[in-house]
C-alpha cells in the first residue's frame, strides 16, 4: 500500500516522458489537481477515517481512490480500449479496496473518491477537446508541458518530505 504513490508516479513519468504529446502531461496536471483539491475536500468534509486508522487527518473523500480513479479515467479515455480500461479501472480498484481492508477509510469513503475522481476526469478530459479545438496547438503544448513542470515541482516540494517520512515510519 506504501508503495503505490511511488509506482503512480512513476508510471506517470513514464507516460509523459515516452509519449511527449500534449495530452499526457495534461492528464498529470488534472491528477496533480485532484490530489490538492482531494486535500480541500477532506478538510471541508471533516469525515473522521475508522476507528485505529493510523492516520488523524480527515478520510472523506479518500485521496487515494479519487486521485487513481482519476488517472485511470483520463489514460482509459485517451486509450479508447476496453483491454486497457479493464486494466486501468483494475488497478483503482485495488488500490480502492487496499485504503479499505487496511483500515485507512471506510467503503464510503473510497466510493465517493473513486466517483469523483471518475466524474472530475471525465470533465477534465472533455475540456482538452475545447483546447484542442480553440487553441493553436503549439501554444497548447507549450502551456501543459509548462504548467506540468511547474505543477510537478510544486507536488514533489509538497508531497515528497511527507511520503519520504511515513516510509521510514513504517
Amino acid at each position: 500500500n506504501s508503495s503505490t504513490k511511488w509506482l503512480v508516479t512513476l508510471a506517470q513519468i513514464v507516460a509523459v516522458w515516452t509519449r511527449r504529446d500534449f495530452i499526457s502531461p495534461y492528464i498529470v496536471l488534472g491528477a496533480i489537481g485532484a490530489t490538492f483539491s482531494t486535500s480541500s475536500l477532506k478538510r471541508l468534509i471533516n469525515q473522521q477515517r475508522p476507528v485505529g486508522a493510523p492516520f488523524t487527518d480527515p478520510g472523506m473523500p479518500s485521496s487515494h481512490a479519487l486521485v487513481s480513479f482519476f488517472a485511470a479515467t483520463g489514460w482509459a479515455l485517451l486509450f479508447r480500449s476496453a483491454a486497457a480500461s479493464a486494466v486501468l479501472l483494475a488497478c483503482a480498484t485495488v488500490v480502492s479496496v487496499l485504503r479499505v481492508v487496511c483500515g485507512y477509510h471506510t467503503v464510503a469513503q473510497v466510493s465517493v473518491g473513486a466517483l469523483l475522481g471518475a466524474v472530475s476526469a471525465f470533465g477534465w478530459m472533455q475540456l482538452a477537446t475545447v483546447i484542442a479545438a480553440t487553441v493553436e496547438p503549439r501554444t497548447a503544448f507549450v502551456a501543459v508541458w509548462a504548467c506540468y513542470f511547474g505543477g510537478s515541482v510544486l507536488f514533489l516540494g509538497k508531497k515528497l518530505p511527507a511520503w519520504l517520512g511515513k516510509d521510514a515510519a513504517l
